[in-house]
């Protein structure tokens, strides 16, 4: 009922809005009367608040609400691309034991590096980053999320190394960028059925899926 009736409200007033407005535009050689064009305007303020009704009445609204509010909650999607993006500016940047800056870096270094750029300081150690943010399970990975590792020389249950996701696929794969100590900041496969793969201990979220979190 609605579907039918809405449509042809807004023909209705449109239709008149067009007389209206086609009335009051045409030239003529002839002074109008005050009153007539006081007239004019009414008509058209009139128009205007009848259309805003019919909007507001119609089951569409609430349709256009929704997508304003996905745009403006989607604040952390937008951190998050900015994030990844700023990190890709390091690629190539030489390995550094016990540095965290442009010069050179080491694992952890990098990662505090990047998210303390937009606000967000974390621990030193790649141990203590563990210890930070919220579990996620590594099929739920998403770009910004920390990836935690084994070092070469601690145990395979001790976190000795920190990668920071920057895209997932549909099949769960995914690619992270990190200070190698081999190669310094690169992108990485994962999982790689290797290295990382047989050292992987597990992965945090420092910016939470929902901004309100």
């Amino acid at each position: 009922m609605k579907k039918t009736v809405i449509p042809s409200i807004i023909s209705l007033l449109f239709a008149c809005a067009t007389t209206f407005t086609s009335r009051a535009d045409n030239p003529t050689p002839y002074k109008l009367p005050t009153a007539h064009a006081e007239a004019v305007e009414a008509s058209a303020t009139f128009m205007e608040n009848s259309f805003d009704a019919v909007r507001a009445f119609s089951p569409f609204a609430s349709m256009d609400q929704t997508e304003t509010i996905v745009k403006s909650d989607d604040t952390n999607g937008g951190i998050i691309n900015e994030l990844t993006e700023f990190a890709s500016k390091y690629l190539g940047t030489r390995y550094r034991r016990g540095s965290s800056s442009p010069k050179g870096f080491d694992c952890s270094g990098f990662v505090g590096f990047v998210f303390r750029n937009f606000g967000i300081n974390l621990s030193r150690s790649s141990a203590s980053q563990y210890n930070e943010g919220e579990k996620v399970e590594k099929g739920d990975l998403r770009p910004g999320d920390l990836m935690f590792f084994s070092g070469s020389r601690g145990g395979k249950s001790r976190v000795g190394h920190v990668a920071m996701v920057v895209d997932v696929n549909p099949d769960g794969s995914c690619t992270f960028i990190h200070a190698s100590s081999s190669q310094g900041v690169v992108y990485q496969k994962f999982p790689d059925g290797g290295y990382y793969s047989k050292r992987y201990i597990g992965a945090k979220r420092i910016i939470p899926a929902d901004p309100k979190a």
